[in-house]
């Protein structure tokens, strides 16, 4: 198992290794998928599904819900033509705080991109179970993760895994929860799939950006309920509006003895939700890793200073000396080197 008191914090990189659209790659499909083209009454081009969703919302034989409709088309097209100039999707809709519009489209557009991409990635139904088809995840970082996180947990406590550990995963889809719950009924034959489910529950997961929703709802690899899941889907304004969900933040970061980042970016208003800056114990019992993979080796000093400024207002050399950045390195490849420093 993982030392006491260890935070995982899961950014894009992570999710990249399922093979999901992260990032800039959600983006460019987020730009695709709001752009409608029609030649007279037949679309063309689009997403029918997004389409059909506000099809339903207007009467199509009034010329007024008509013109509301081609508005919203519009808006979507000034998404598509705009978004590359932000630096995630999530900071797009924080530009548009006053337009509620735009969060709405753009929940709605993750949602759907978001749960097509569970249905096709290497996690997905047919190609991964807690089977025979189990090994088709072995080269991830959840495949190393999951047996450390394991190791020594007996058959009798196995309700106990993960207990002593957080995950705040800033990204939209149920991976972990998914490959967990496999992977339980895999290493522990005769554990169930509901049991298995109330374990990995156990688990505290923290989405401070929401998530498609709980697996026992909206099953991993459904895309049929996609407006329903939008609603599971919030934004860095309501996340830093919801007290449970910042103060779960800060209080599993300042109780933290040992910080991973596993394929993070260290953006800004991410950090700025990390922000634990404690005073009641010293930082230098806090141990931080990072992997490195597309991050630029010339800014290691900016990083570990950041990361610093989470838990002191000024720099603390002797926290930074603490920091250990894998350049280069993806998330299975830093937990296959680091994993015996993370567990106990």
């Amino acid at each position: 198992m993982f030392r006491d008191n260890t935070v995982f914090v899961i950014g894009a990189g992570a999710s990249a290794e399922f093979d999901m659209p992260v990032g800039s790659k959600l983006m460019e499909t987020i730009a695709q998928n709001c752009v409608f083209r029609f030649e007279g009454h037949q679309m063309v081009e689009g997403v029918l599904p997004i389409l059909d969703h506000y099809r339903q919302q207007y009467n199509m034989f009034s010329h007024y819900d008509v013109d509301r409709l081609n508005e919203k088309l519009n808006k979507m097209r000034q998404i598509a033509e705009s978004i590359h100039m932000a630096e995630s999707i999530d900071e797009y809709i924080f530009r548009y705080s006053g337009d509620p519009e735009v969060a709405e489209m753009g929940k709605l557009q993750i949602a759907y991109a978001i749960a097509r991409a569970e249905k096709e990635c290497i996690l997905k139904t047919g190609s991964f179970d807690a089977g025979q088809n189990f090994h088709g995840a072995d080269r991830t970082w959840v495949y190393e993760f999951a047996k450390a996180l394991m190791i020594g947990v007996r058959a009798d406590d196995v309700d106990q895994i993960g207990a002593n550990i957080t995950i705040i995963c800033f990204n939209y889809d149920r991976c972990i929860e998914h490959y967990l719950e496999r992977a339980v009924v895999h290493a522990y034959p005769g554990v169930t799939d509901e049991r298995a489910r109330l374990i990995v529950d156990g688990i505290n997961i923290i989405h401070p950006y929401g998530s498609l929703g709980l697996l026992r709802q909206f099953p991993f690899g459904s895309a049929e309920n996609f407006e329903a899941m939008a609603n599971n889907i919030i934004t860095w304004s309501e996340t830093i509006g919801d007290s449970q969900i910042t103060e779960g933040i800060k209080n599993a970061m300042r109780d933290a003895e040992t910080v991973v980042f596993l394929g993070f970016a260290f953006a800004r208003q991410n950090m700025e939700l990390l922000d634990a800056r404690i005073t009641e114990r010293p930082t230098d019992i806090i141990r931080a890793f990072s992997t490195g993979y597309g991050l630029p080796q010339e800014a290691e000093q900016a990083y570990k200073e950041n990361i610093s400024r989470l838990y002191t207002p000024g720099l603390s050399q002797v926290f930074i000396d603490n920091v250990r950045i894998r350049f280069g390195a993806k998330c299975a490849d830093f937990l296959q080197t680091n994993r015996y420093n993370l567990v106990q």
